[in-house]
Order: structure tokens, then C-alpha cells, then sequence
């Protein structure tokens, strides 16, 4: 089982995402340029869920799916919410810790282009590194420019090999 600690920022608290989420959840997951470059996505049974979201309920399929995985041990996402107001703003995480961390964020459009998501994902690194040795990777569409410079100027490298469409980025040890 993982139970993450809620992490501190300049501007944001990193909380395990839980269903008090769902609402901020469904604000993320309902819009389509969040979901553009995120891959299929899958209940814990292995059933398609919908996106862009159509319901909380399908939302919450998702939030349900990192619950059961954190308490299987094999990968959790904290909650991004904004210190004082506690805005919901976006998610990150790691959708597995073996064989690498495999490092994974989503942020609602209304808060890009504030460093809000380079904040929380240096957080959510220095958290993993203190507990593993593991290498910490991420899988990035390649249209998708904004996450490609992030994941560069967290000093993530290309590795040229492609899964499922998305090129791995690893992050030296």
C-alpha cells in the first residue's frame, strides 16, 4: 500500500487525490484539451472510460482507479490544489513505481502557463527520489509541446523509443 504525504509548495498543497476531488476532477477530465494527449484511460476492471468525461461519474472511475491503485502498492496521484482558496487545479502523480517511476500530470487549461505544473512535478520528483533509486520516466505525446518542454526543463532527456504513440523522456539519476 502507498500513502502518499501531502507535499507543500510555494502555491500549492500535493494531497492524495480522494473522492472530496471529484468535483475538480470532473473539471479537468470534461475538457477536451486535457485529454487530447492523455492516452486511453481504463476502470479498474479494465473497462474504456469515455473521455473528454461526459459525467462526475466517469470521473470518478478514475479517481477510484488511483485509490485502488495506491492500495495495490503499484502507482497513486496527488490532488493539485491551490494553498489558501483550495482550488482544484489539476492532478499528478506516478501510474507505476516498478520497474521505473513512471512520472504522469494533467493540468485544467485555465492554469496554464503559470509554472504551477513545473511547482508541483519538482515536488512530486524530490518526493520519489528521497524514497527510491528508481529512474523516473514519463510518456509524452509528441504534439504535445507544452509537456515536452516541461519535462525538458525538469531535465528529462528523450530516449527516441516510442509506446503506445508517446516517446519516453527519462530523467538522469
Amino acid at each position: 500500500m502507498i500513502q502518499p504525504p501531502t507535499l507543500r509548495t510555494d502555491r500549492l498543497l500535493l494531497e492524495p487525490l480522494g473522492r472530496r476531488h471529484s468535483e475538480g476532477m470532473f473539471l479537468l477530465w470534461s475538457r477536451e484539451e486535457v485529454c487530447r494527449y492523455s492516452g486511453p484511460a481504463e476502470d479498474w476492471e479494465g473497462n474504456a472510460i469515455a473521455l473528454p468525461a461526459a459525467s462526475p461519474a466517469d470521473s470518478d472511475r478514475i479517481i477510484d482507479f488511483f485509490e485502488r491503485m495506491a492500495a495495490a502498492g503499484r502507482g497513486f496521484r496527488w490532488a493539485l490544489v491551490m494553498q489558501g482558496g483550495r482550488e482544484f487545479v489539476g492532478a499528478i502523480g506516478f501510474n507505476c513505481l516498478t520497474p521505473a517511476a513512471e512520472l504522469a500530470y494533467h493540468l485544467r487549461p485555465e492554469f496554464w502557463g503559470r509554472g504551477l505544473m513545473r511547482e508541483a512535478a519538482e515536488a512530486a520528483l524530490a518526493w520519489v527520489k528521497r524514497k527510491s533509486d528508481l529512474p523516473v520516466e514519463a510518456f509524452i505525446e509528441p504534439g504535445n509541446g507544452a509537456s515536452v518542454g516541461l519535462a525538458r526543463r525538469l531535465g528529462f532527456a528523450p530516449t527516441g523509443m516510442l509506446k503506445d504513440g508517446a516517446e519516453q523522456f527519462l530523467l538522469p539519476g
